[in-house]
C-alpha cells in the first residue's frame, strides 16, 4: 500500500505550476493542435462551445486538485499511465472525430449530424464536469490522481459519496462522452468510451481492494450500502 506524508492544495509554488499547466497544456497545446490540424472547429458554434467548456472545466479541476509531496510513483500503475496517455491524446481524438463527422457522418448518417445531438453532448459534458468537480471538492485532500493512502486518511461517505462510491469516475466518463457527442462522431465515441470504461472498471477494482486493505469492514459495509457509478443500478 502506497503512502505519502503530506498532500497540499495551495501554495504559491503549486499555484504557479498549475497556471503553467493550464496555459501550456489546455490553452496553448489544445489551441495549437486545433489551429494547425482542424481550424474549422472554431467556426462551428457547437464544437467551439464544447472546447470552451472543456477549457473551463479542465482549468477548475486542475486548480482544485491537491498535489502530493514529492514526485508520484507511477511505476507499475499501468492504468494511470494509460489514462494519462489518453488525456494527452484528447485533442487529436477530437480532431479525428471532427473529420469523421465531415467526411463520413455528414454524408452517410445525416440523422446523427444534427444540432440536437451536439447540444445533448454539451449538456452531458456540463453535467459530467459538475459531478467531477463536486466529487473532487468533497473528497478534499484525498482527491489526488494516483492510488495511495495518505497518513490520517479518512473514508468519505457524505455528499455525493453517500450514493455512489466513484462519482469522480462517473463525472470523467460523462465529461468524455459529451464532447464526442458534440463533435457528432459515432466511431470515435464508441471506441474511446469502450477503452476508457474498461480502464475505469479495472481502476475501480484496484482502488476498492486498496481501500478494503486500509479500512476493512468499514469500507465493506460502505460498499454494501452504495453502488459504484450509477445510483440503484451499478
Amino acid at each position: 500500500m502506497k503512502k505519502t506524508k503530506e498532500v497540499k492544495r495551495f501554495s504559491k509554488e503549486i499555484l504557479v505550476r498549475k497556471i503553467i499547466v493550464i496555459g501550456l497544456f489546455l490553452l496553448l497545446f489544445y489551441n495549437l493542435m486545433f489551429l494547425l490540424l482542424s481550424p474549422g472547429v472554431f467556426s462551428d458554434p457547437i464544437t467551439l462551445t464544447t472546447i470552451i467548456i472543456i477549457y473551463f472545466v479542465g482549468s477548475i479541476d486542475i486548480m482544485i486538485r491537491p498535489v502530493p509531496e514529492g514526485k508520484p510513483d507511477l511505476k507499475g500503475d499501468n492504468l494511470m499511465i494509460a489514462i494519462l496517455i489518453l488525456n494527452f491524446s484528447q485533442p487529436f481524438l477530437f480532431i479525428i472525430a471532427y473529420y469523421k463527422n465531415i467526411l463520413f457522418i455528414s454524408q452517410y448518417f445525416t440523422f446523427w449530424n444534427t444540432s440536437w445531438v451536439g447540444y445533448t453532448g454539451i449538456v452531458i459534458l456540463i453535467v459530467g464536469g459538475i459531478i467531477m468537480i463536486i466529487s473532487r471538492i468533497q473528497l478534499g485532500i484525498f482527491a489526488i490522481p494516483v492510488l495511495i493512502i495518505e497518513e490520517e486518511h479518512q473514508l468519505i461517505t457524505k455528499g455525493i459519496y453517500k450514493y455512489i462510491r466513484h462519482p469522480m469516475y462517473l463525472g470523467t466518463i460523462l465529461a468524455l462522452l459529451g464532447p464526442f457527442l458534440a463533435f457528432r462522431s459515432i466511431i470515435m465515441l464508441i471506441l474511446t468510451m469502450v477503452f476508457y470504461i474498461v480502464l475505469i472498471i479495472k481502476r475501480m477494482a484496484k482502488e476498492e481492494k486498496m481501500l478494503i486493505d486500509a479500512f476493512g469492514e468499514e469500507y465493506i459495509s460502505y460498499m454494501k450500502q452504495t453502488k459504484r457509478l450509477i445510483p440503484l443500478l451499478y
